[in-house]
């Protein structure tokens, strides 16, 4: 039987003026990564992107942006 484990990104997108996308690509953590790039070491190691929702503030606006992966249990 194939097991699986699952991790989880939160991506923070909002801002002072307006929700940004752009963040996941731009916006670099303490050790001088972008979520982006997180997502893609994830993917070296073996994780897979199986879903994305956002996380809405007020007004229907999107403030974070959540990804779901998942690999083989080692």
């Amino acid at each position: 039987m194939t097991t699986w484990e699952h991790t989880l990104l939160v991506s923070d997108i909002g801002g002072t003026m307006r929700p940004n996308v752009n963040k996941v690509w731009e916006q670099k953590s303490k050790d001088g990564k972008t979520d982006w790039e997180r997502i893609q070491q994830l993917g070296n190691e073996g994780w897979e992107l199986v879903n994305s929702f956002p996380i809405a503030g007020g007004n229907g606006a999107s403030w974070q942006i959540v990804w779901v992966l998942k690999r083989h249990r080692q």
